[in-house]
């Protein structure tokens, strides 16, 4: 095969170029360029086709890396950026398993944060979450063991309520709200009993 020309991607990303060739354009990292003597001119193909596939490895990596870097990802939102950024299964494998060896991915750590981060969400409502950004049920269902479903419902009530007149129009708002959070009927209508409101028939 012939390289034509191997040029820098662009002046923010100092460590990617293109190889245009006789049969397509190729990215290639900077480090790959050098380990595999990739230059312009006839090129061992097998050697090339090694180069590319190291390539997008890194490549996929360090954007997954930097994708991550601001707000934690679980596997499955990571694997669906890559397939978004057109990586092929072949390098989104070992690039996951890259990311999860190192640490930048971790679906435990993520569930518990997401928890800890959101205790107005009822049980129900955190499974529903966490199941939707692709977190394991057996792994959510664990975590959640511990929660007291109505002690949750009744202290999310409270804070509802705080100097709020306790009327028909404001029990209706907090039952809204309760529901909102993904809180059983029975859990509210727990919750409502700990309180008198005026105008109410029970």
């Amino acid at each position: 095969m012939i390289i034509k020309s191997l040029k820098l991607l662009g002046k923010k990303d100092a460590n990617t170029f293109v190889a245009v060739t006789d049969v397509g354009e190729y990215k290639l990292f900077s480090d790959v360029i050098v380990k595999y003597s990739i230059s312009v001119g006839e090129a061992d193909e097998e050697r090339f086709k090694k180069a590319v596939v190291e390539s997008n490895e890194k490549i996929a990596f360090n954007m997954a890396v930097k994708y991550a870097s601001s707000k934690l990802k679980t596997e499955k939102q990571m694997r669906d950026y890559l397939y978004k950024k057109e990586f092929k299964k072949q390098t989104i494998v070992p690039v996951i398993d890259k990311l999860k060896e190192y640490g930048v991915i971790d679906d435990y750590t993520y569930a518990e944060s997401y928890i800890k981060s959101n205790p107005n969400f009822s049980k129900n409502k955190l499974k529903q979450k966490l199941l939707g950004v692709g977190i394991d049920k057996e792994l959510i269902e664990n975590l959640l063991n511990d929660i007291e479903e109505d002690d949750s419902c009744l202290t999310n009530a409270k804070k509802f309520l705080k100097n709020k007149v306790l009327n028909k129009s404001t029990r209706e708002k907090l039952i809204r709200r309760l529901s909102y959070l993904g809180y059983s009927w029975d859990s509210i209508n727990s919750a409502l009993h700990e309180f008198t409101f005026d105008d109410v028939d029970e």
